[in-house]
């Protein structure tokens, strides 16, 4: 379990004063030892929720009890962004909540533009069992335009409650939408609000080709009453993980390269690169990168959960395929792949307000992660998935 207890950050210098109490507070972490780095409440448990109050810093037990003063000697607590913890710049987080921004990933859509940007980023699948990414930004900050940006699907309300973010999309068919007022999910929808951050740009082809300002929209924080009033029923953000500095895993299988296959033609994969200790992204066997920064897509470590998926025939996109839908509630499999290996994971949600759980098939102890950016990949069940 963690190491909790209080520390006041100094973010109001960025965020005015009245923002301090709806602001998502950045976790705090010291170094222990020789080193390792602790992360505040990165748990998927309905908990595990980081709020302005939740801090955590030395010199405390797992069960919240004081124990010896820190020594003078040990450097002061660094923040970090509560989604991976990576330490922030000086400036904390960049948006009061973070933003799920919903990103195309269909070949008339590639390269998409700053998904080497977010801080985790959720890949699920749509209709046809192709996918789309929701990419989650909170601490880095993009560079132009974000995108292309697509519309909704029904796991949007599920991202949402699991993990307390603003859903930002453009559109979404109208049983998704009822659903979504029904639950009273907060959201930012492009084609609907007078939202001025979302333009056409680029020489991909309707509707690969709609874009929204990242920046702008955090900048409006304070000054809009509207988006104010949403991000002030976000909640909490819910970490689903720990995250650790070099942390001990559990040992798995070791492996170069992982491939996904959806259906007879959708396949994407990730590789090893041991020099840079990162995943790198391809799909259909061509590598991937971000035409924002330049940089390939990668991650530190990969979330791979298996879940059960059906076909709603009542609900046709555009094209008339049927909606996929996920079943997010309940319990499953998976596999963690970090390091060059593939570690099997077992997940729980008891109940729709639940956060996700995450624990080792082989030990049953809750998941923790080295520092960096994660995808979460939601696949189905009948998904291949070929390990080398």
């Amino acid at each position: 379990m963690p190491i909790r207890a209080s520390l006041t950050l100094a973010l109001t210098r960025f965020w005015p004063p009245r923002w301090w109490q709806a602001a998502i507070a950045a976790a705090a972490v010291v170094a222990l030892g020789a080193g390792g780095w602790m992360v505040l409440n990165g748990l998927g448990a309905p908990a595990a929720t980081v709020s302005p109050s939740q801090t955590q810093s030395a010199g405390a037990s797992s069960s919240g009890s004081p124990s010896a003063t820190p020594s003078p000697s040990e450097p002061p607590p660094v923040a970090v962004c509560p989604l991976n913890g990576i330490p922030l710049g000086s400036n904390g987080p960049l948006s009061p909540v973070a933003l799920a921004v919903q990103i195309d990933n269909h070949p008339a859509a590639r390269p998409g533009r700053n998904l080497s940007r977010a801080d985790m980023v959720i890949e699920a699948t749509v209709e046809g069992d192709t996918t789309r990414f929701t990419a989650i930004f909170l601490c880095q900050p993009t560079l132009g335009l974000t995108g292309p940006v697509r519309s909704a699907r029904y796991y949007t309300l599920d991202v949402w409650r699991d993990l307390h973010v603003l859903p930002y999309f453009f559109g979404g068919a109208t049983k998704a939408m009822t659903l979504f007022h029904d639950a009273h999910m907060p959201y930012v929808n492009g084609i609907k609000g007078g939202w001025p951050w979302f333009s056409r740009f680029g020489s991909h082809p309707a509707p690969h080709d709609l874009y929204a300002d990242i920046e702008a929209t955090r900048g409006a924080f304070g000054t809009s009453a509207q988006l104010d009033g949403l991000a002030g029923r976000v909640g909490n953000l819910c970490q689903q993980f720990d995250f650790v500095r070099n942390v001990q895993v559990p040992t798995g299988r070791s492996i170069s390269s992982v491939q996904i296959q959806t259906n007879g033609y959708w396949r994407f994969a990730w590789s090893w690169d041991l020099i840079s200790g990162l995943w790198r992204r391809s799909d259909a066997g061509v590598p991937i990168s971000d035409e924002a920064t330049g940089r390939p897509v990668t991650a530190r470590c990969v979330v791979v959960q298996k879940v059960v998926e059906t076909i709603d025939y009542s609900s046709l996109d555009p094209g008339g395929s049927p909606r996929r839908v996920h079943q997010l509630v309940g319990s499953g499999t998976g596999t963690l792949y970090v390091n060059g290996h593939a570690i099997d994971l077992v997940w729980s949600r008891p109940t729709g307000q639940d956060g996700t759980r995450w624990t080792y098939a082989a030990t049953g102890k809750r998941v923790v992660l080295p520092i960096g950016v994660y995808w979460w990949e939601i696949i189905p069940t009948y998904a291949v998935v070929t390990e080398h």
